[in-house]
C-alpha cells in the first residue's frame, strides 16, 4: 500500500481511499479465513512429526532403551497440546504420550512413568467424543498399566467394565474379557513395580538346554531365523492382548538361535530377546517361572557379549530389575547393579542403575518388620507423641464391639485416603509418633480401635509404593484392642473422621509443602532429556528451549485438567441411603391420617443427573458419573471416582429439606468453612453424621483452605449460582437466591479438580417438590448448570489470554 495513504487523517481529504477501502477488507477477510487453515496446517505437521519420532524410537530396541529419546517424543506430543487442547489431535496425542511413558514403564519399571502413563491414557479417552475407536483402546491401556505396573486391580477392572459396557464388539473386547477375569481370578497383581517382600522365596535357576560347543557359523539360514523371531517379538509385544504362550514360543525360538551360535554377537542378541520375551510373558501372565526364565536368559546374554558391547549394560540390568522386582532375589540384583555401575559408569544404564541401588537402600533402611502379636508401642522415652497430636473419637451412636474388616485406600501425589471399614461404631483414638532412626523407624501415626478384634480375612500389612505413606501395618494390640499403624517417609499431616451407615473411619493424609512442591519439580524436569541421542532423530527445530520455556510446556501439560472438558455429575445419596424425604399426610378408608412417603432425594437427584448430563453432552462435554442407578456410593468415593478419571469439573447434586416447611431456595456450595448453624446442619445431613461430630469435619476444612482448588471451585459456584437462578427465574416465580456459599461437605474433600455442590430446591416445601419431580424444572437446573460451566471456562480461557 503507498505510504501517503497511511497519512490521510479523514476520508474528505482523499480520494483514493475509498477505492481502497473495500481491497483492504478483502485482504483482511481473506487473512482471517487463511489463518484458521494455517493454524490447523501447524497442528496437523506438529502431530505428524511427534507421530514420526514415536516410531522412529520403537523402531529399533537400542533406542527404545534410550529414556533421552522418549523425553523428546514426549516433548513433541506436549507441543501438539500446547497449540490447541480442543483439536482433534490433542486427545491423540496425549494418547501417545501414554504409550512413550508405558514404553518407558516397561523398560525402566518406575511407578512414575506407569503413573504418568494412566493418566494420560485416562485423560485421551475423556477426549475423545463419545464412542470414538479410540477410547477403548484408552481404557484397556489404562487397565493393563494399572493392573500389571501399579498393582491396583480395583480401578484395572472398573476400566475395563467401562470399557465392555461402551464397546461390547470393540477391538479391544476381548483382550478386555480376558483380562478382567484374570484380574478378578487372582487375588494379587504380579510385583512388577514394587520391591518383593524380603521373606519371598527365591526362585531356582531354570533348566535351559547347554548351548552347543560345535564352531559357530552364522549362516544365512540363521540370520533369516534371528530376523523373523525379532520381528515378530517387536510385533507381538506391541499387541494388545498377546498371550503369553505365544511370547513363550518366541523366546523358545530366539534361546534356540543363542544355543546355536552362543559365542557370537548374534547369539548374545538372541539370548537378550529371548529373557525380553520371557520378560513380557511374565507381565502378562504373572507366572514366577517367565521372570526366572527372562533372567537365565539375560545372564547368559550378559556372559556372551564382548565386554565393550553396548548390549552388555542391558542385559545386566535386565537381569539385574527381573531379579529385585520379581523373583525377590535381592542380593542378586545389588551385586549385578554395583558391576554395572562399575564397569559401566557413563553407560546408559547407569543413571538407572544407581537409582535402583537407591531405592534398595532407602527400602533397606527404612523396612519395619511385620508385626507379630501385640504391637506395643516404643517405650514413653521414644514414643513421646506430641499432645497435641493425641486425640480419641467415636461415632454418634453408642461405641461397642467390632471387627475390623478391611483397610482400603487410594493415594495420588500428595494426598492419600485410608478407610478402615468396622462391622459397627467403635471408640477410638490415635496419635503421632516421631521418627526413631535409633531403631530404624520413620514418623507415624496410629489408631487404636477399642473392643475391635481383627477380620479373618484382613490384610495385616499393605505396602505403598511411591509417594509419601510408605505402608498400612494392622495389628491385635491387646486382647481387646486392634492397632493400625502408618508408616510415613516424612512427617506428615493427616486428619481422622468417623462415618456411618456403615461405620468406617476415614484418614486423610497429605504431602508436606515441601514433599508437594518435589513432586511438581519432578514433573516439571522428568521428561527432560539427560543426553544428546546417539542417532538423529527425525527432522525438527534443534534449538533447546530454556528453562523458562521447558517449564511452561510441562506446566501447561500438568494443568490440563483446567481444559474444560468432562465433568463428573455425582448423584447425590442412593441405594439403601434414601437422603431427604418428602412426607404427606393422607387418610386412609376409615378416616385415619396416614403418613408416606412421596419424594425422595436420592430419585430427584438421579433424573436431575441424567438430564444435565444428557444437556453437557449436547454442548460438547464428556460425561461421567458416579452413579446411573439406584445404588448407595461411599462418600469417600465419589471424588475419588473423579479424580482417577481425571475429570475437570465435579458437580455433586442434591435436594436440601428443613423442619420448617415454607423454607425454599437454590443454593451452591463449595467446600470451606460453615458461616451459620443452618449451613452447618445441612453439612451434617449430608456428611451423613451426628451434627455434634460435624465440627470434626470444620476443623478438617480450616486445615484445607489452601488445597484443592477451593479458590477454582469457588469462582464455579458463583457461576453456577448466577446462572441457574437466572435460567429458573424466567420462567418460575418465588426463586430465592441463597447464593455460593463455603460448606465442610466431606464429599468435596480430596478433589483435585473445581469441585461444587448444588443444592436445587427444598424437598420439604411443598411448592418446591413439585417442581423437583417436573422435568421441566429439572431441565432449566440443568440449562443453569450447562451455562454456569461454560461461563466459567470462558473466565479461564480470558485469563490464560
Amino acid at each position: 500500500m503507498p505510504v501517503p495513504c497511511l497519512r490521510v487523517s479523514a476520508p474528505a481529504r482523499s480520494p483514493r481511499l475509498p477505492r481502497l477501502a473495500p481491497a483492504l477488507a478483502l485482504l483482511l477477510l481473506l487473512a482471517a479465513l487463511a489463518a484458521p487453515q494455517a493454524q490447523a496446517q501447524t497442528r496437523q505437521q506438529l502431530y505428524s512429526r511427534a507421530l514420526e519420532s514415536f516410531q522412529w524410537v520403537m523402531a529399533e530396541e537400542s533406542r527404545a532403551n534410550r529414556r533421552d529419546l522418549w523425553a523428546k517424543v514426549i516433548e513433541r506430543f506436549e507441543a501438539v497440546l500446547r497449540a490447541g487442547t480442543d483439536t482433534e489431535y490433542a486427545p491423540k496425542a496425549l494418547y501417545y504420550i501414554g504409550r512413550s511413558n508405558e514404553e518407558l514403564a516397561l523398560r525402566s519399571g518406575l511407578r512414575s512413568d506407569a503413573v504418568r502413563a494412566a493418566d494420560a491414557f485416562q485423560r485421551a479417552a475423556n477426549r475423545f467424543p463419545p464412542g470414538h475407536s479410540w477410547v477403548d483402546d484408552c481404557l484397556y491401556r489404562k487397565a493393563e498399566v494399572t493392573w500389571l505396573r501399579l498393582g491396583d486391580g480395583r480401578t484395572a477392572a472398573a476400566d475395563l467394565r467401562e470399557l465392555l459396557a461402551a464397546y461390547p464388539g470393540g477391538d479391544q473386547a476381548r483382550a478386555a474379557n480376558t483380562l478382567l477375569a484374570r484380574i478378578s481370578g487372582t487375588a494379587q497383581a504380579p510385583k512388577t513395580t514394587a520391591a518383593p517382600k524380603a521373606a519371598a522365596p527365591k526362585a531356582a535357576a531354570p533348566t535351559l538346554p547347554p548351548p552347543s560347543t560345535a564352531p559357530a557359523t552364522i549362516t544365512p539360514k540363521i540370520r533369516a531365523a534371528y530376523d523373523r523371531a525379532t520381528a515378530d517379538f517387536q510385533t507381538l509385544k506391541k499387541a494388545t492382548g498377546t498371550p503369553p504362550a505365544k511370547l513363550r514360543d518366541n523366546a523358545a525360538r530366539l534361546g534356540e538361535i543363542y544355543r546355536t551360535i552362543p559365542r557370537t554377537t548374534l547369539g548374545a542378541r538372541a539370548a537378550y530377546f529371548a529373557g525380553f520375551a520371557s520378560e513380557e510373558a511374565g507381565d502378562r501372565s504373572g507366572d514366577r517361572n517367565d521372570y526366572a526364565l527372562a533372567a537365565e536368559y539375560y545372564a547368559r546374554a550378559a556372559d556372551a557379549f564382548d565386554r565393550k558391547d553396548s548390549w552388555r549394560d542391558d542385559a545386566i540390568f535386565r537381569k539385574a530389575q527381573t531379579a529385585y522386582r520379581h523373583l525377590g532375589d535381592e542380593d542378586k540384583a545389588y551385586a549385578d547393579l554395583l558391576l554395572l555401575t562399575a564397569e559401566y559408569p557413563d553407560g546408559d544404564q547407569a543413571e538407572q542403575a544407581r537409582a535402583l541401588l537407591r531405592e534398595m537402600d532407602q527400602a533397606r533402611a527404612q523396612a519395619l518388620p511385620q508385626p507379630e502379636g501385640p504391637m506395643t508401642p516404643p517405650p514413653a522415652a521414644t514414643q513421646s507423641p506430641a499432645p497435641e497430636a493425641v486425640a480419641s473419637g467415636s461415632f454418634g451412636e453408642a461405641p461397642g464391639p467390632g471387627v475390623l474388616t478391611g483397610v482400603r485406600y487410594s493415594s495420588g501425589d500428595d494426598f492419600t485416603r485410608i478407610v478402615l471399614d468396622l462391622t459397627g461404631p467403635v471408640a477410638f483414638k490415635h496419635a503421632r509418633l516421631p521418627a526413631d532412626p535409633a531403631q530404624g523407624k520413620t514418623h507415624r501415626m496410629y489408631v487404636d480401635l477399642d473392643k475391635t478384634t481383627l477380620g479373618t480375612e484382613l490384610k495385616r500389612k499393605v505396602e505403598i509404593p511411591g509417594g509419601f505413606l510408605q505402608s498400612i501395618r494392622a495389628g491385635q494390640n491387646t486382647p481387646s484392642t486392634a492397632r493400625v499403624v502408618l508408616d510415613f517417609k516424612d512427617d506428615q499431616e493427616y486428619h481422622v473422621l468417623a462415618l456411618s451407615d456403615p461405620s468406617r473411619i476415614v484418614i486423610d493424609v497429605f504431602a508436606s509443602q515441601s514433599v508437594a512442591q518435589d513432586k511438581k519439580d519432578q514433573q516439571r524436569t522428568a521428561a527432560r532429556p539427560t543426553s544428546p541421542p546417539a542417532a538423529p532423530a527425525p527432522a525438527d527445530d534443534d534449538r533447546t528451549p530454556g528453562k523458562k520455556e521447558a517449564t511452561t510446556a510441562h506446566d501447561v501439560l500438568a494443568q490440563l485438567g483446567m481444559t474444560v472438558r468432562t465433568v463428573m455429575i455425582d448423584a447425590g445419596h442412593g441405594g439403601r441411603d434414601p437422603g431427604a424425604l418428602q412426607y404427606v399426610t393422607t387418610k386412609d378408608n376409615k378416616g385415619r391420617a396416614k403418613k408416606t412417603i412421596r419424594t425422595k432425594e436420592k430419585d430427584i437427584a438421579l433424573r436431575a443427573a441424567r438430564i444435565l448430563g444428557k444437556t453437557l453432552q449436547e454442548r460438547g462435554y464428556n460425561v461421567l458419573y458416579t452413579r446411573t442407578d439406584d445404588t448407595k456410593i461411599q462418600l469417600e468415593d465419589r471424588v475419588l471416582a473423579a479424580n482417577i478419571k481425571k475429570a475437570d469439573l465435579f458437580i455433586s447434586l442434591h435436594c436440601n429439606a428443613n423442619n420448617s416447611s415454607s423454607v425454599r431456595g437454590f443454593e451452591t456450595y463449595y467446600l470451606g468453612k460453615a458461616r451459620n448453624d443452618i449451613v452447618l446442619r445441612l453439612a451434617a445431613k449430608e456428611n451423613n453424621v451426628d451434627p455434634v461430630k460435624i465440627s470434626d469435619t470444620q476443623k478438617i476444612v480450616m486445615d484445607l483452605v489452601h488445597s484443592f482448588k477451593i479458590e477454582e471451585s469457588k469462582v464455579l459456584a458463583q457461576h453456577v449460582q448466577k446462572n441457574c437462578v437466572r435460567q429458573l427465574s424466567a420462567k418460575y416465580k418465588g426463586i430465592v437466591d441463597h447464593g455460593a456459599r463455603s460448606a465442610p461437605f466431606f464429599v468435596l474433600i480430596g478433589a483435585k479438580m473445581p469441585a461444587v455442590l448444588v443444592e436445587i430446591g427444598y424437598i420439604t416445601n411443598p411448592a418446591e417438590a413439585d417442581l423437583l419431580r417436573s422435568d421441566a424444572y429439572l431441565q432449566r437446573v440443568s440449562d443453569g448448570i450447562a451455562a454456569g460451566i461454560d461461563s466459567y471456562r470462558q473466565e479461564l480461557q480470558s485469563v490464560r489470554l
